[in-house]
């Protein structure tokens, strides 16, 4: 007496439902880690402008104090205002849209070499951030 039996493939429930669960918690988690990057992406690119102004600050410096050089811009403690020294640093002659700029020079800058800080404002998070300026003369 032969007995053939039939075996079939596949997959059991339980296998599918433990698959589906591991899978339902990996996307959980990555959906926790990358739900909020724009924090982290407005944060940086306001580290990116102030960065940018520091960078435009150093080369007007060194134009300054180079035999012969002289300024782009002067950063003295009489052209005291952030608000039009540092649009004229960037190099299309504007901040950036949405960044705004407060304080004032003076009278760090007093002396050639001095330093100072002005306020730039992120408009859409109002984060701020320090950037120091270099001083082209008193």
């Amino acid at each position: 007496m032969n007995t053939i039996r039939s075996r079939q493939g596949g997959f059991t429930l339980i296998e599918l439902i433990v698959v589906i669960v591991l899978l339902g918690i990996l996307g959980a988690v990555a959906t926790a880690r990358f739900q909020d990057l724009s924090g982290s992406a407005n944060a940086a690119a306001l580290q990116g402008v102030t960065s940018e102004i520091q960078s435009a600050s150093a080369i007007n410096y060194a134009a300054a104090v180079i035999p012969g050089g002289a300024p782009a811009v002067a950063l003295t403690a009489a052209a005291n205002d952030c608000t039009a020294i540092l649009p004229a640093l960037m190099q299309n002659g504007a901040m950036p849209t949405g960044y705004t700029t407060a304080g004032v020079l003076a009278p760090a800058c007093a002396a050639t070499g001095g330093a100072t800080g002005c306020v730039v404002t992120q408009t859409a998070t109002t984060n701020t951030s320090t950037v120091s300026l270099l001083c082209t003369g008193p």
